[in-house]
């Protein structure tokens, strides 16, 4: 896999590093872009704050290819807002925010964070509306912004809105028929390894609903080849099936590697 098809997830890759520091390390390892978790402990963050993260991604001369939206705090255990009845306008805002530092970044997708329920996730319930109509309000201004918005299944979290690619398949096909066609889904193989979920590459169902992709290792969230999952294989079958954008590595444990060898580890 060639460095231009690689991003680093500098929220967890390199969470040991200084924040300042951290796009200009992935620039160094040779990775073309960056992405990052909200990047604030607060969720409205003062000027010299977002000047300070800003400047310190263009210190790299790297894009901020993705950037989550903010968590929506302790009310909602910070997962996020998109599935939430009654914070619809705290959403809004929370998109706003985020979209106005990501002009900046040259970001091209949104991860919105669809939030926690306490039921199983069904089509057609409360929280399924909310998120439709939560997407549907902001995908006008990421599209003004040149982006997408896109949903990630995840693991690790019981109460989580989105677990598996049909979950967010749902939503996606609801949204795009409404008009939102720049709303697409965040395939985490991780995720998807840990969840059990049947759509592993080589079974995705629906290759175009894919906006990004994001790789670790299982079990541990490791490097590439720290754990049992066969990553290249399945990238290549991502690749096989269309899939073009680049490939993000969300991994977390030993030191940060070069992108010649973030497969290999040699």
């Amino acid at each position: 896999m060639t460095s231009d098809a690689l991003a680093l997830n500098c929220s967890l890759a390199l969470r040991d590093v200084d924040p300042a520091d951290r796009a200009t390390t992935a620039a160094a390892l040779g990775y073309a872009a960056v992405e990052y978790w909200w990047p604030y402990a607060e969720q409205t963050p003062t000027t010299a704050g977002i000047r300070t993260f800003v400047d310190s991604v263009h210190r790299s001369e790297l894009p901020a290819v993705l950037l989550n939206f903010p968590g929506g705090g302790p009310d909602v255990a910070d997962r996020g807002l998109l599935c939430v009845p009654g914070k619809e306008d705290d959403f809004l805002r929370a998109a706003e925010t985020a979209i106005g530092i990501g002009r900046q970044l040259g970001t091209t997708f949104y991860n919105p964070m669809a939030g926690n329920i306490g039921a199983a996730w069904v089509e057609g319930s409360r929280e399924f509306e909310t998120a439709l109509g939560n997407l549907l309000r902001i995908a006008p201004l990421v599209a003004d912004a040149g982006a997408q918005i896109v949903l990630e299944p995840l693991s690790g979290f019981p109460d989580a809105a989105l677990k598996t690619f049909a979950d967010a398949q749902g939503l996606v096909r609801a949204a795009r028929a409404e008009g939102a066609h720049n709303v697409s889904i965040l395939y985490d193989v991780f995720h998807a390894a840990m969840n059990a979920d049947p759509a592993v590459p080589g079974a995705i169902p629906a290759i175009e609903l894919i906006g990004h992709v994001q790789v670790a290792d299982a079990p541990g969230r490791g490097w590439p080849g720290t754990g049992e999952l066969p990553l290249e294989s399945w990238l290549g079958e991502l690749r096989a099936a269309g899939y073009t954008g680049l490939i993000g590595l969300e991994c977390l444990g030993e030191e940060p590697r070069p992108t010649h060898r973030a497969f290999t580890g040699a």
